[in-house]
């Protein structure tokens, strides 16, 4: 009777025993996962500040480019506008049509960011502070960045059309022989979301700079 209540004694302490490793165990793994998102948020945050200081790069090219050609545009002419570019380049072809409508695209990078969001473990994030810059990241990749589309296709479009009316896929000879005030308005436009896009990327910049200084794999969990 009295190893009966024994052997039953020790399978219960035993079971107990093997709750607790399993519990003990999902704990470091949950733990182990933590960290792993953390840094792949770290670095995520590196990679789109990065990416943001290449945006400004050519955004600033785009700005300089299109205030040449504006500036002289009773001469202006497809030569020209090449000259200009070949000293600013930014877009990935070098021909006219793509020269006046790129705008350089901010490269980003959230799927860890979204997972943080999207499992609500943001709101494990124990110091308040961090979890709103973080939601503020968050933000701005997802909404605040890239912006210009709109314009672009119109230029994209007066080029489309000339090219069907001239019948020639010549893009220097279209530019030269329409250049009217539909384009010049549709480049002014450009160069006013452009300035606009630069001015916020250098406030996103900026804010990244801050947030980074502030944030390690320590910080979240």
């Amino acid at each position: 009777m009295k190893k009966s209540i024994f052997n039953a004694l020790a399978i219960f302490i035993s079971i107990l025993g093997s709750f607790a490793v399993e519990r003990y165990i999902s704990k470091i793994n949950d733990q182990n996962s933590k960290e792993i998102l953390a840094s792949n948020i770290l670095y995520e945050i590196n990679q789109n500040y990065y990416s943001l200081l290449e945006v400004r790069t050519a955004l600033q090219a785009v700005v300089e480019v299109t205030d040449s050609i504006l500036l002289n545009w009773n001469t202006i002419n497809a030569k020209k506008i090449k000259s200009y570019y070949v000293s600013n380049q930014y877009a990935k072809r070098d021909d006219l049509k793509t020269i006046l409508s790129s705008s350089p695209p901010h490269r980003v990078k959230k799927m860890y960011f979204n997972s943080l969001i999207n499992s609500g473990l943001i709101l494990e994030i124990n110091n308040q502070l961090i979890r709103e810059k973080i939601e503020s990241i968050y933000n701005l990749i997802n909404y605040g960045i890239n912006y210009g589309e709109s314009n672009s296709n119109k230029i994209i479009s007066w080029f489309d059309e000339k090219q069907l009316i001239e019948k020639t896929l010549d893009l220097e000879f279209v530019f030269n022989k329409n250049k009217d005030f539909d384009i010049f308005k549709l480049l002014n436009e450009r160069r006013r979301l452009q300035v606009g896009r630069l001015y916020g990327v250098e406030n996103s910049i900026k804010f990244f700079e801050e947030i980074k200084d502030g944030l390690n794999k320590n910080s979240f969990f």
